[in-house]
């Protein structure tokens, strides 16, 4: 009796064990994923509203704090140059939002020229 019982427990076990390897999801392809693939997902919008940076990109493009605007969005490199965050975080943030964000600590070229372009002209 001992035995069938260990047997029977050892054969559901068994099958619990095979279900759920088989029922395992894979992480998809990139081909597959579809924040991936649109690449207006991709984006980050950075928030401008340090004191410094914003004083900083105001001064460079040569216009008034008030001018400069609150956030910008840019390409995943310039937001991992510009915001105090790991691109892995970036990246996680895709998974529970359609919008990532981050706080710009300090500026670069890049961003000037991200700016730049959303600025009206004088």
């Amino acid at each position: 009796m001992l035995k069938r019982r260990r047997r029977l427990v050892a054969s559901t076990l068994a099958v619990v064990v095979a279900a759920s390897a088989a029922s395992a999801q894979t992480a998809p392809a990139a081909a597959d994923d579809p924040v991936a693939a649109d690449e207006q997902s991709m984006l980050v919008e950075v928030s401008l509203g340090d004191w410094g940076v914003k004083t900083s990109l105001a001064s460079k493009l040569s216009r008034k704090i008030s001018d400069i605007p609150l956030t910008v969005t840019v390409s995943p490199d310039i937001a991992h140059e510009v915001c105090p965050i790991d691109r892995g975080d970036l990246d996680q943030q895709a998974v529970v939002s359609p919008r990532r964000t981050c706080a710009a600590k300090k500026t670069t070229e890049a961003l000037e020229s991200a700016v730049r372009d959303v600025v009206p002209a004088q």
